[in-house]
């Protein structure tokens, strides 16, 4: 089996977008679970991971079809071929959690900041293009991965023997390819360190 926790050690403020606006509050709100706490969505963790290893594969180090048996493809027409690798959200640890929730902390892991859109010709802030953001403070959340060993592709011989010896290195290199994550990354937001522990 192969189970990992990902860490993403996030160094500065964030945003992964609620697409909800927050009036007077701030123009966009980040994403938050019911128990109002900042999370990476697992579709968000998927995506950042499946960069990483198309770098990792344009650089040699992953044969293409690993790649694609790993997160899937989708064909011209739309159709999904599901792949091998189930991620999890990427949340606070349960202590953390249970502790911010039970003292009505949450509200303390957010701030907003503004920020304004330039014109090139002359140098000066664009009218009525001043906007805020709410931000989720810099934070360790961790995430699950693991490989689905019932996978049909999984089950095939030599594809079980390459992943089965090759899967962490290729995970551990892939992984340091991560320095970013969310949105306004061009702003400073979302600087982070990523790293894996086999469970």
């Amino acid at each position: 089996m192969h189970n990992y926790l990902l860490n993403f050690d996030i160094k500065s403020d964030w945003h992964i977008g609620s697409g909800k606006e927050g009036g007077a509050y701030a123009d966009a709100l980040c994403l938050k679970n019911n128990e109002g706490l900042p999370y990476l969505p697992g579709k968000s963790c998927k995506g950042l991971l499946r960069d990483a290893f198309e770098t990792a594969k344009n650089a040699g180090w992953i044969e293409q079809h690993m790649v694609d048996l790993l997160f899937g493809v989708e064909n011209r027409e739309g159709a999904q071929q599901q792949g091998m690798l189930q991620i999890t959200s990427a949340q606070l640890c349960e202590q953390e959690s249970h502790y911010i929730v039970s003292k009505k902390a949450a509200k303390y892991l957010y701030r907003v900041v503004q920020y304004t859109a330039i014109d090139e010709l002359t140098g000066t802030a664009k009218q009525s293009s001043l906007r805020s953001l709410e931000v989720s403070v810099p934070m360790l959340l961790a995430a699950q991965i693991r490989i689905n060993t019932a996978h049909p592709a999984y089950l095939e011989n030599s594809n079980r023997i390459q992943i089965d010896k090759k899967f962490e290195q290729w995970l551990t290199c892939a992984i340091t390819l991560i320095s970013e994550l969310g949105a306004k990354r061009h702003r400073g937001l979302g600087k982070v360190t990523v790293s894996a522990k086999k469970v």
